[in-house]
């Protein structure tokens, strides 16, 4: 494995934890729990928001910067699996193999290289990109039942 795919790995990881439930340590010992809002790619600087920290108080926004960042801890697994929506939607909508693939490294899927549906939703736009939302709102509901 190359350098480069190595880094886009690391984004691609940072961005499925976007919108999850996380905990932060710092170098020095201090500790956040939070959703990850946003990050930084050149930096690796964060956001969470909202937070709170060990000793339980609670803050709208931090922003930590990269440097200070020791560990990063997902603690809220995905429903969403590419995979098997893919499957889901080739079947309810009746599409060929080849107009549907899965981006593991993303954890999402594409239809037709323009509409691209992750767990946080969908995105396109036209009729396609409509239906595709309402099988996909469809399905995560049929995951929230099972959990």
């Amino acid at each position: 494995m190359s350098v480069l795919d190595a880094t886009r790995r690391f984004i691609s990881t940072l961005q499925s934890m976007l919108d999850k439930k996380v905990s932060v340590i710092l170098v020095d010992g201090k500790a956040y729990k939070g959703t990850l809002h946003a990050f930084e790619q050149s930096s690796l600087s964060i956001v969470l928001s909202p937070a709170t920290d060990i000793q339980g108080r609670s803050f709208q926004k931090i922003v930590i910067r990269g440097d200070r960042v020791s560990e990063i801890m997902l603690e809220e697994e995905s429903i969403f699996n590419p995979e098997e929506f893919a499957e889901y939607i080739k079947k309810r909508l009746n599409l060929r193999d080849d107009a549907v693939k899965v981006i593991p490294e993303a954890n999402a899927v594409q239809i037709l290289n323009r509409i691209l549906i992750r767990e946080t939703g969908v995105e396109g736009t036209g009729p396609l990109a409509e239906t595709t939302f309402e099988v996909f709102q469809e399905y995560m509901e049929k995951k929230r039942k099972r959990e």
